[in-house]
């Protein structure tokens, strides 16, 4: 007989039906051991067989982390289908709370997804962090407010997750998403947790004016009255984090630095108006003597930099790099408080100073190297022509050399004719010695003919170490160019 699937919701916890194959789960009325096929890590977790999962870990001390082809793991299906045993069974099996799935998700997301208060719990208190985000840019807390979990949002904020975050793609927040979805409870406990009601998305619009939008005009009013000073808003039970997000509300701060950025809300909303203030804020007041001495008021302080800083005679790295980070933070209207933010975004912006050093070194050598590229263009211009040139020239040497050896050659010729005559007695008035000379000076002139002849012929190759150069013989240059 198939199994009842009523029978089946009612037996499924006992420990003899953990061990059965699949088959069952689909009503077969029998099936072959052999072919039978037992309940894999993910399904177990997905439906609660807390001792399937026991019995896959024992087999297999890595199926914890294992992940299917969605993404997801066994602790992820525990915590979306709230399972708790599961998921003390799966993070003892040192289950990792930081793997997430085709989506971006992790175990914390899903437990929050489904309202899984004490799956949330646990997941935090073993590391899953808060602030992760999904491919929506999304964190734990949008996805709270997104499925209108009241005691799961309280449970978050109970652990101070950033009820200010911003996704990067909307601008939105998640008191704007509540605000949007006309969640009434929610908006308020994102009130009194301390949500700053003057932030603005990337259209411009605040939660108050997205609330009216959406067609909540008591959420817009409720959210109104937190902008408000006197009306309502933290009480000293609330905590002093409250208390000083709405101080903070009570005295805005005009926008200054790059562009249309957004005012930071923080605990340290009061900006310094001289430098000692600045410095005291800092926690480096002791240095105000040394900006005495050297005339540094706090305008020339915002425009010092690091090499600035170490001429004036700061010499130790930490208050060179705080004094650096509170100018950048000035000029970014950010916070000057110390806090694990503040600490992350003066990371960035060294990181940006640095990359912005190396991009204007970079441009500088690549002008250099684009000018230094047109000279040697320009001298092989010039190097090329003198090629062309001194060829011409060597070609045009050479056929005078022919010439003169060939002229050479008809004057030797004479010169034996004669020197024949005289032997015969015909030439009585020329002596043989005269004529021994002149066929001796012929002969060495054809020989420094023959040689320079050798020497000027543009078959053979020139280099260097050739000193036939004209350059380098200081021969004069000819009044046109043979072409």
């Amino acid at each position: 007989m198939p199994v009842n699937m009523v029978e089946l919701e009612e037996t499924w916890t006992e420990k003899s039906f953990y061990d059965k194959p699949l088959t069952i789960w689909l009503g077969e009325e029998r099936c072959d051991e052999k072919d039978s096929l037992l309940l894999d890590i993910f399904t177990a977790a997905s439906i609660g067989c807390c001792q399937r999962v026991k019995d896959i870990l024992k087999e297999d001390k890595n199926a914890s982390s294992l992940k299917n082809h969605g993404g997801w793991t066994g602790l992820m299906y525990a915590a979306y289908y709230a399972h708790s045993d599961v998921i003390n069974v799966l993070l003892e099996a040192n289950a990792s709370v930081h793997l997430r799935n085709g989506n971006g998700c992790n175990a914390l997301m899903m437990a929050v997804m489904c309202g899984n208060d004490y799956g949330v719990e646990i997941l935090i208190k073993a590391g899953s962090i808060l602030e992760t985000r999904d491919n929506r840019d999304w964190t734990a807390l949008f996805h709270a407010v997104n499925s209108g979990h009241h005691t799961v949002v309280e449970t978050l904020l109970k652990h101070r997750a950033n009820l200010n975050s911003c996704e990067r793609t909307r601008g939105m927040t998640p008191l704007m998403y509540a605000a949007q979805l006309g969640d009434a409870t929610i908006v308020s406990l994102l009130l009194r947790g301390g949500a700053v009601v003057s932030l603005t998305n990337h259209q411009g619009h605040t939660a108050g004016r997205i609330a009216q939008d959406a067609g909540f005009p008591d959420i817009a009013a409720n959210i109104a009255q937190w902008d408000l000073p006197g009306l309502s808003g933290p009480s000293i039970l609330d905590g002093p984090a409250a208390v000083e997000v709405r101080r903070t509300h009570q005295q805005p701060q005009t926008p200054r630095g790059r562009g249309s950025v957004v005012p930071c809300v923080d605990n340290a909303s009061i900006q310094p108006t001289d430098l000692e203030t600045l410095l005291d804020q800092i926690g480096l007041s002791s240095y105000m003597s040394i900006f005495r001495e050297q005339d540094v008021d706090l305008q020339i302080f915002l425009t010092l930099t690091d090499q600035d800083l170490k001429e004036c005679g700061i010499q130790k790295l930490g208050p060179r790099r705080k004094m650096t980070s509170a100018i950048a933070r000035w000029h970014s209207n950010a916070p000057l408080r110390s806090t694990a933010e503040c600490a992350y975004a003066d990371k960035l912006e060294v990181e940006m100073q640095e990359l912005g050093v190396k991009l204007t070194q970079a441009l500088h050598s690549l002008h250099q190297t684009k000018t230094q590229v047109n000279q040697e263009n320009d001298l092989r211009v010039v190097t090329e022509g003198w090629v062309v040139e001194a060829r011409g020239r060597l070609h045009e040497c050479h056929q005078r050399c022919q010439m003169l050896i060939e002229q050479v050659a008809a004057v030797r010729r004479c010169t034996s004719v004669l020197c024949a005559q005289a032997s015969l007695g015909k030439l009585p008035l020329i002596q043989p010695t005269l004529i021994s000379t002149i066929v001796d000076t012929l002969t060495m002139i054809a020989a420094q003919a023959d040689t320079l002849m050798a020497l000027t012929d543009p078959s053979v190759p020139r280099g260097p170490s050739n000193p036939s150069s004209p350059r380098k013989q200081g021969y004069r240059s000819y009044p046109s160019t043979p072409r």
